[in-house]
């Protein structure tokens, strides 16, 4: 099988276990060099401590114990490696000393005394038993190296509690290329912030809702010439081809992660995505273009705040009282994503008129009917295709639940309310967007 990122993923690794083994034993911190946009700058690590082992037989207990807490996690929110944390996996020693691997249910480790020192650490044994929980159905292996094993892995680190050498991992992909995708039209985006910044503004609701909507609008219509290129077969087109990405919503146990992960689905959808949901809710993978991923995240993480801080506020005031705090939350989230869904839809399909693909009629009995150009069917059917393949990869067979509907219409209007005021604020990353 082809492993085209396999020397990059093994880079990142390098640097990382060069991070920690740079940390300070009275601090317990570590300093590293960064570069982005071409600066360099510091930033500061507090990690975990990593075990380290002296022979391949003490790992075989690390293992057992790694296994047995994702399956206490997935007995208790639902398995995220289709159950692959069921299997028990053997440790045995490798009569090399350049290599650790797994197959079948078996890591193997090199000795020490054979110059094996840099495999007995947790890191190394870690990204072995991801190789194991990224297996796909029966055995078939989803990808080597790819962004499937990166996923996991660091979903790995996280559900061990590792979360900061998660951190560090995800800056270590990103240092060497990996992971950190170029959009398609870096200009795009820069001009839905601009426009998003003077919806956060505006000095009335009627412009903030005009600039909320011309962001959405700008987005659609990019995303519209891009299918009309696809469809055509411009020059480049055929580079742009369906992908997808695992974004983290929340930690595990959270009562919110349902409305955040419905929040996601509504931004998803008014831009050409599919979704899968992770068992637990803790996060979504989005399938589709590059572009249209962007968008979705860039509102999702502006949106997901504004929302928080305006059930805060309203919770607060006092408001909702008689009724629960939390279920008047819960009402307060499901009002706001109605809404924003609909706003976003609004300004999907306006965008869509305007360009000329999207059609409305009305037939006999006054009914509005819409007819989509060729473009956006073809791209349809292309994400459909893509998400079907996709699902079959990652063994996806269930249909998500969604959340109860809540019964307080009060906090719900006033959910509703406050999403018409929605502007986005200042981009947070995902992982602080809580």
């Amino acid at each position: 099988m082809d492993d085209p990122d396999q020397n990059t993923t093994y880079a990142a690794e390098h640097m990382l276990t060069q991070w920690l083994d740079a940390v300070s034993p009275e601090t317990g911190e570590v300093r590293v060099s960064l570069e982005r946009a071409g600066r360099r700058h510091t930033r500061t690590y507090h990690p975990e401590t990593e075990p380290h082992f002296s022979r391949p037989s003490e790992v075989t207990g690390f293992v057992e114990r790694v296994l047995e807490r994702l399956r206490s996690q997935s007995r208790q929110f639902g398995s995220s490696y289709r159950g692959r944390e069921k299997r028990s996996v053997q440790v045995l020693p490798f009569p090399g000393w350049t290599k650790a691997t797994y197959r079948n249910d078996v890591i193997l480790l090199p000795e020490r005394e054979r110059g094996g020192a840099w495999a007995l650490r947790g890191l190394v044994v870690l990204h072995e038993l991801a190789h194991h929980l990224n297996t796909g159905l029966e055995g078939a292996i989803i990808d080597v190296h790819g962004a499937g094993f990166r996923a996991t892995l660091v979903q790995l680190l996280q559900d061990v509690g590792w979360t900061e050498i998660s951190a560090m991992l995800q800056e270590a992909y990103g240092q060497v290329g990996l992971d950190r995708r170029r959009s398609a039209d870096d200009g795009m985006l820069a001009k839905v912030g601009k426009l998003l910044r003077h919806a956060e503004g505006a000095s009335t609701e009627a412009e903030r809702e005009t600039f909320f909507a011309k962001a959405q609008e700008l987005a659609t219509t990019h995303s519209i010439e891009l299918a009309v290129a696809r469809a055509a077969h411009a020059e480049g087109s055929e580079e742009r081809l369906p992908t997808f990405e695992p974004v983290r919503l929340g930690h595990r146990g959270q009562h919110s992660n349902v409305r955040f992960v419905e929040l996601m689905l509504q931004i998803a959808h008014a831009n050409d995505l599919r979704c899968s949901i992770n068992a637990d809710n803790t996060g979504v993978t989005l399938y589709g273009f590059t572009d249209d991923i962007d968008v979705t995240k860039t509102l999702y993480v502006s949106l997901v705040v504004q929302m928080v801080a305006d059930a805060d506020a309203y919770i607060r005031s006092g408001a909702h009282r008689p009724v629960h705090g939390r279920t008047a939350r819960a009402a307060f989230y499901q009002g706001w994503t109605t809404r924003i869904g609909q706003r976003l839809a609004e300004a999907q399909r306006a965008a869509q008129v305007g360009a000329g693909v999207l059609e409305q009629t009305l037939d006999a009995r006054g009914e509005v009917r819409e007819s989509k150009a060729v473009a956006l069917i073809a791209k349809d059917v292309e994400l459909d295709d893509y998400f079907d393949h996709m699902k079959n990869q990652h063994g996806i067979s269930r249909t998500w639940r969604a959340g109860k509907q809540v019964a307080d219409p009060h906090s719900d209007l006033q959910g509703r309310a406050a999403a018409e005021r929605a502007r986005l604020h200042q981009r947070q990353s995902l992982s602080r967007a809580r």
